[in-house]
């Protein structure tokens, strides 16, 4: 399967430019970090001590961060200079993923918490916001594809790659927000209204993955998700992506949690971008 290269019909300079930074305009691959986690959850293991994280993460080779803008703000360190890993900024925030004990909310609700001109006046490269579908207020749901719409104009307009995550979940989606049909669903109402670059869940197995990478026709780089219970399972699930036709990773937690964070990083930068199989990827993170 031949994937979109990120680079295809960006007749905007600025986006391809500043998405060249994140994302290698060679082969379209990318190995991201997710890195706004304290955003919505607070203070979870490995993001205690930000700075020395993304210094870790940067050194092995990471190729960008999405943070928050608090992190863009404090740590611009980490972005500046000649071969720094770019820099996405997460926009939106949502209540979510916090559960009852954490004040959280069953469906929870996400507001914008930064715009576009500010995530350029912070240096960033990308801009990134969730796109949630299955809300059981359909007003609700439409409400939020309006303000993604609006995150989307605004990057035309000041040449910021636009990335979207589509999710499914709230009431109408049941107890498998990971089907594949779902995530399909919303993955082609990203490329619709505009997105550049698409963040999605992991459906479980290549075959059905390919459903999603099919229903796209802009590049998509698989979500990490909750932590996984081997280092085979996380090596599984990114080449399992790769060979639907992802074309990187967004992954937080299965490297920034490792054992040795700068060796997990560096083990699946060569997997995105040496094509490394399974096997082999376990050599290198025993060796």
């Amino acid at each position: 399967m031949t994937a979109p290269n990120v680079q295809n019909n960006l007749p905007n300079a600025g986006k391809q430019i500043r998405l060249g930074r994140l994302i290698n305009p060679a082969n379209g691959r990318a190995a991201l970090v997710a890195f706004d986690h304290g955003l919505h959850i607070g203070t979870i293991p490995g993001v205690e001590n930000p700075g020395a994280m993304l210094e870790t993460l940067a050194d092995a080779g990471a190729d960008g961060f999405l943070v928050a803008p608090g992190i863009a703000r404090t740590y611009a360190s980490v972005f500046t200079g000649r071969g720094a890993p770019g820099l996405i900024m997460r926009l939106d925030w949502t209540n979510r993923w916090r559960g009852k004990e954490a004040l959280g909310h069953d469906e929870g609700r996400g507001r914008l918490i930064a715009s576009v001109e500010d995530a350029a006046r912070l240096g960033a490269d990308a801009v990134l916001v969730y796109m949630f579908v299955g809300y059981a207020d359909p007003d609700a749901e439409a409400h939020h594809i309006e303000w993604v719409a609006r995150v989307v104009r605004d990057c035309e307009t000041l040449g910021i790659g636009c990335i979207i995550e589509p999710m499914p979940r709230g009431g109408l989606v049941g107890d498998n927000p990971y089907d594949a049909d779902f995530v399909a669903l919303g993955a082609r109402i990203a490329c619709e209204i505009g997105a550049d670059v698409l963040k999605t869940d992991w459906t479980g197995d290549a075959e059905s993955f390919q459903k999603v990478t099919a229903a796209a026709f802009r590049p998509i780089f698989l979500a990490g998700g909750p932590k996984t219970d081997t280092d085979r399972d996380t090596l599984a699930m990114i080449r399992g992506a790769l060979d639907a036709g992802a074309m990187g990773m967004f992954v937080g937690r299965n490297v920034f949690q490792a054992p040795d964070p700068g060796r997990v990083m560096r083990v699946l930068r060569s997997m995105i971008h040496h094509d490394l199989d399974v096997e082999r990827a376990l050599e290198l993170l025993d060796s």
